[in-house]
Order: structure tokens, then sequence, then C-alpha cells
């Protein structure tokens, strides 16, 4: 096969300028296509269940509400993020320890991304209400927790 020439690539450009303009304006289903594909993009992410949590785990006998953090641990197949919140900030750590990035995520969307340092510590300086999740990045692979209603 010979390859195309300075004209020929120009011409098909021009073909495929012509066809995404008379394609026109995106449909309803069009645009819900696109996101349905678009969520695919974390198909391949690890997902991590929540497995303690202290507002739930706290020990038979106790009096009164817990007036700490509120402690959550995720864990999945090779990794873990243990997750603390007070009312001004969100802290945790990927274990094991590894570099990388954290976002957090709301139903609409990321609202925040921090860096992880090399001991896997991480910190979002915002308080955090309502339902939410985590995405880590590390070298390893992506690690998203399961929503969990801070």
């Amino acid at each position: 096969m010979a390859a195309a020439g300075p004209g020929e690539d120009d011409d098909l450009l021009d073909e495929l300028r012509a066809a995404v303009r008379g394609a026109g304006s995106p449909t309803a289903a069009m645009a819900d296509a696109a996101r349905a594909a678009f969520a695919w993009r974390t198909v391949d992410a690890e997902l991590a269940a929540l497995t303690s949590d202290s507002l739930v785990d706290e020990p038979a006998g106790v009096r009164g509400s817990s007036t700490g953090p509120r402690d959550l641990v995720f864990e999945g197949r090779g990794a873990s993020v243990e997750v603390a919140r007070d009312e001004d900030c969100l802290v945790g750590q990927l274990v094991p320890a590894a570099p990388g990035q954290v976002s957090l995520l709301r139903p609409d969307g990321e609202v925040d991304r921090t860096d992880v340092d090399e001991f896997g510590r991480f910190r979002f300086e915002r308080s955090v209400s309502g339902p939410a999740r985590l995405r880590c990045t590390t070298p390893s692979g992506v690690l998203v927790t399961e929503w969990v209603r801070f």
C-alpha cells in the first residue's frame, strides 16, 4: 500500500470535517451512550469493599456517640485504604504504601485530588459529607472504594 501524499491527507481531513459537521448536534440518546462508554474507562479498577467502620463497629456496652474521627477501612485483593474523617479533613493511607494519587469522588464527579507520599499517606483539606468514594491510582493499578455516606 502506497503512502498518501500531502494533498491526499488534506482531502481526507476535509472529508472527515464535513462528516462531523453533517452529523448535527448530539441527541439525548447519543449523550447517554457517550456517558455510558466513558464510565467503562475504570472497568479494570479493583473495587475495595468497606470492611470496618467505626460508626458501626463500636464495641458493645459503650454509651454515647464517639467524638473522635470516623475510621474506615476498605480492602481489595492486594491492597487496602485506611481513612479517618473528622469535621475539617479526610486523611488516609494506602497499604501497602505506594506513591500515587487519590481522587475524592462524588456522584456528580471528581471534587478533589491529592498526591500520595512514599509512605502511602494522603490528606484532603476539606470537610466531606454525603456519598463519596476514593479512586487510588498507584504504579501497581487502580483501587476504587465502594460508596460510603460520610
